[in-house]
């Protein structure tokens, strides 16, 4: 470190600012267990609870920024690394039902279109055999 680090109330290197306070969370050793959450046990009841981290996630990001920015390795000061980001979603969005149910109903009615002619014989010889069956056999 230069020595000019300790003698000025503010480093600024490039345009940041690092606060003593700040400056001497970065160049502390932490143990591990002041950054993850830690269970707890209460005797008498028998009752678990969960204790809060001793260092919030938005200053362990901070103390991150500081180290890199000081070239040193966030991982030799305590900090754990950094978890990997999630994939981003591969799942189409839901949608309209109708947009979604579209092609099966297009196909549907391209099917029926093809099948029209059958359907229209179908129907005009029923309607014949209906009218037949409805008229008398005698003429009068």
């Amino acid at each position: 470190m230069p020595s000019f680090v300790n003698s000025t109330p503010f480093i600024t290197l490039a345009k940041k600012r690092i606060t003593p306070q700040k400056l001497a969370a970065v160049q502390k050793k932490w143990h591990p267990s002041f950054f993850v959450p830690t269970c707890k046990i209460n005797h008498e009841t028998g009752a678990k609870y969960w204790r809060k981290p001793r260092i919030s996630k938005r200053l362990q990001a901070d103390m991150r920024k500081n180290c890199i920015y000081l070239g040193i390795d966030p991982l030799s000061i305590g900090l754990p690394e950094k978890p990997d980001r999630n994939p981003p979603r591969t799942k189409p969005p839901k949608g309209n039902k109708a947009d979604r149910l579209k092609p099966i109903r297009q196909a549907k009615i391209q099917k029926a279109m093809e099948d029209m002619p059958k359907t229209i014989e179908k129907w005009r010889t029923e309607k014949r055999t209906e009218k037949q069956k409805s008229k008398p056999s005698l003429p009068y």
